[in-house]
């Protein structure tokens, strides 16, 4: 028994050693003006000092430039591939029916950093067709997944003229910020000890008055140092858009996903038109990955180039590789014989799932001073479905009063098939399309 208290008293001695050991190297948040002023100008001080090899270094914070890259990023959301770095995001592509519902989980670190990475989770669901087909009396085409996604982002890169005056301008700047940040700082400090020390026992019944001091103080310097530290990193985002005064800003992030069906997929499918119809089922799940690089500069504009590769589940009806019957009424057409259709709805020919391998890439620019910009998109599918695609779009992005893109518009041109790689299909006859994207980027930024 002895041997056993001695065993215990040893476990609690070493977990003190290791809590006390733990609070030394955990860094004590800032509970006083000054040390929230200190905080800002040791952030300000990594900045101005850091290093300038040949015109590429630092001239806003890492925090800072999280909030830049998130506005200039924003500014193009046309599809899932594409990166947000807004909390939330809507996806809707009018040419597939679908809207895409994404929330992103990434929670920002207390140090100034850039964002490393973070998962995206996102519900996808296809309204449009259901929304057409009971109009019409047609068949449902329902899609429901969900969409899981983790990316990595690259260390942001910013280029200037190394003998230039860039650098010193910004540190200027910078250092005028922060003296005016440590002048408000200590003004409302100043009035909050003011009130807090006018606290009297009997407004606080039942409580130790002392002990409600410090816990009002520890609660308001938190909150005090965190929007604060924000307002410096917004502040210096905002220079550095108004100012200009840089040449490049580079960035890269790099995304692997898996979307996930819920609901599957119904095709009403007979041999031929004398068959009876069958019931077949799909699951298109799906598999992803995607690298992007991004160039920002104030003369030449906004560069985003997009290099995609995916697997997923596809079928006979929708590689186009299958007649539709149409009907009206009574009568219906196969492609070739008006035939008698008593089944409603339904395709012809044999069906099959199988995998499509997709490469993809994707090349969008946005002039500097325009909302308006021009992108190209082609994907080549391999295996049962060879078909070459492509997409032309114009991006619009509409900016609210404070310069933030509030929702972006891509009107596109579709090309299908441009290989005429699909045979004994109405596809070869109505190869064009025209589409339109929108995307909503909302709530705040992953900051």
């Amino acid at each position: 028994m002895g041997a056993c208290l001695t065993y215990v008293r040893f476990l609690k001695a070493v977990l003190c050693c290791l809590l006390f050991s733990c609070g030394l190297i955990i860094p004590v948040r800032a509970q006083t003006s000054g040390q929230i002023i200190d905080e800002i100008r040791a952030v300000n001080r990594k900045v101005t000092n850091w290093p300038n090899s040949g015109g590429q270094g630092m001239l806003i914070s890492n925090k800072a430039m999280n909030i830049f890259l998130s506005n200039k990023v924003s500014s193009y959301l046309s599809g899932n591939e594409d990166l947000s770095l807004y909390k939330n995001y809507v996806n809707i592509n009018a040419a597939e029916g679908m809207i895409s519902i994404n929330h992103n989980f990434h929670q920002p670190v207390d140090s100034d950093d850039w964002v490393r990475s973070f998962v995206v989770i996102g519900a996808r669901v296809n309204i449009a067709n259901a929304y057409a087909a009971k109009l019409v009396n047609k068949y449902y085409d329902n899609q429901l997944g969900f969409a899981i996604q983790k990316t990595w982002m690259g260390k942001p890169r910013t280029y200037y003229a190394a003998n230039g005056d860039f650098k010193k301008q910004m540190d200027a700047a910078r250092a005028l910020m922060v003296n005016t940040l440590a002048q408000s700082i200590n003004k409302k400090a100043e009035a909050f000890e003011q009130s807090l020390n006018a606290l009297k026992q009997d407004e606080v019944p039942g409580q130790n008055l002392n002990e409600v001091k410090s816990k009002l103080r520890k609660t308001f310097y938190a909150s005090f140092r965190a929007d604060y530290l924000q307002q410096f990193s917004e502040q210096q985002s905002e220079l550095m858009v108004n100012t200009a005064n840089f040449n490049l800003v580079a960035d890269n992030w790099t995304t692997l996903g898996i979307y996930i069906p819920v609901i599957p997929q119904k095709f009403m499918v007979s041999s031929d038109v004398n068959t009876p119809v069958d019931k077949h089922y799909n699951y298109p799940l799906e598999l992803f990955i995607n690298h992007t690089r991004f160039w920002e500069s104030p003369k030449l504009g906004r560069i985003f180039l997009t290099f995609a590769g995916k697997g997923f589940v596809n079928n006979s009806v929708g590689s186009g590789s299958l007649w539709n019957a149409y009907i009206n009424g009574q009568q219906g057409q196969d492609g070739t014989n008006t035939v008698i259709i008593n089944k409603g709805d339904r395709y012809i020919g044999q069906y099959k799932n199988f995998i499509t391998p997709v490469a993809a890439g994707k090349l969008v620019y946005i002039p500097s001073t325009s909302h308006v910009g021009v992108s190209f998109r082609i994907e080549k599918n391999w295996g049962t479905y060879k078909a070459l695609n492509s997409i032309i779009g114009i991006p619009i992005v509409l900016i609210d009063k404070k310069g933030v893109p509030a929702i972006n518009f891509e009107a596109q041109l579709l090309l299908q098939d441009m290989n005429n790689s699909l045979k004994d299909t109405y596809l070869p006859y109505n190869k064009t399309a025209i589409g339109l994207t929108v995307g909503i980027p909302f709530s705040k930024i992953v900051y």
